[in-house]
């Protein structure tokens, strides 16, 4: 998330192009809850990646092809049913926020999330080639 979305971080948040509605719910009270338990967030990241990583190992199978390319399947599977519902609704519809902000978060999900899918998959194919104590 850093990586996508930390460059994008001064366009989201200039008050010049953002929401006033958006801006003041990271800044007003009550602030986010992760302000006071910063530890949420990596845990709540780590418990989603988990999630998704049973979802990929349930789909993925009855996917052929390279790994990385059952990755990039399931990167675009789960941001076609996240990013725009997510974006529509929140950012766009209940926040205020600016259309083509929308668009580059949208852009920015898609980093992230391709990024996740290539790598639950690189590492399913890592754990694949390793021999099994139970052979």
């Amino acid at each position: 998330m850093l990586v996508f979305f930390s460059p994008a971080q001064k366009i989201l948040a200039s008050p010049s192009l953002q929401s006033p509605k958006f801006l003041a719910a990271f800044t007003a009270e009550p602030l986010p809850r992760i302000d006071a338990s910063p530890w949420f967030l990596p845990a709540a990241v780590l418990s989603i990646g988990v999630l998704w990583g049973w979802v990929y190992v349930w789909i993925a199978s009855a996917w052929s092809g390279a790994w990385w390319k059952r990755g990039l399947r399931f990167g675009i599977t789960a941001w076609v049913l996240m990013a725009p519902w997510f974006e529509f609704y929140l950012p766009w519809n209940v926040m205020h926020e600016p259309a083509p902000l929308v668009a580059l978060e949208l852009v920015c999900w898609a980093g992230v999330i391709l990024s996740v899918g290539l790598t639950i998959a690189g590492i399913e194919a890592a754990l694949a080639r390793r021999p099994s104590s139970a052979q």
